[in-house]
């Protein structure tokens, strides 16, 4: 007797639940990167934000393993975000994103302390890529 195929984004038996954060300041894009994100079993998207203090206030509250974020946001920059996670909590991952500018963009996420690069035009298959890998980085 076959075993009921789990749901879309069920979590197996015995898989963690790494939790992420979303920050982007286009409404469309960052549900679009929830939806992606939720579709993998072993991510879940505990938060979402538009902006640096948003995204500051609920990841001190909500505790995420990984905050992925745009580095173009429209009343501040990511670039800000990550400095100010690496101060705050050191531990949190952070992967970054962007369509513009994409080399320069990388190398300053990195510098910053960005754990992980995707560009947007690179689709959701990456991202979840780069998060996945992201996450094992720091094991």
């Amino acid at each position: 007797m076959n075993e009921p195929n789990p749901l879309p984004g069920a979590t197996p038996p015995g898989t963690t639940k790494h939790r992420v954060f979303v920050v982007d300041d286009h409404a469309l894009m960052r549900r679009s990167i929830v939806e992606a994100i939720e579709r993998e079993p072993d991510l879940e998207v505990c938060g979402q934000a538009w902006d640096v203090p948003g995204a500051l206030a609920d990841i001190r509250s909500l505790g995420p393993q990984i905050v992925l974020t745009d580095l173009q946001l429209k009343a501040s920059s990511g670039l800000d975000l990550i400095k100010a996670l690496k101060e705050q909590a050191p531990k949190t991952i952070v992967v970054a994103t962007t369509m513009f500018d994409v080399r320069r963009n990388e190398r300053l996420a990195r510098m910053a302390g960005a754990a992980g690069f995707c560009s947007k035009h690179d689709g959701p298959e990456k991202l979840i890529t780069v998060l996945h890998e992201a996450l094992a980085s720091v094991k």
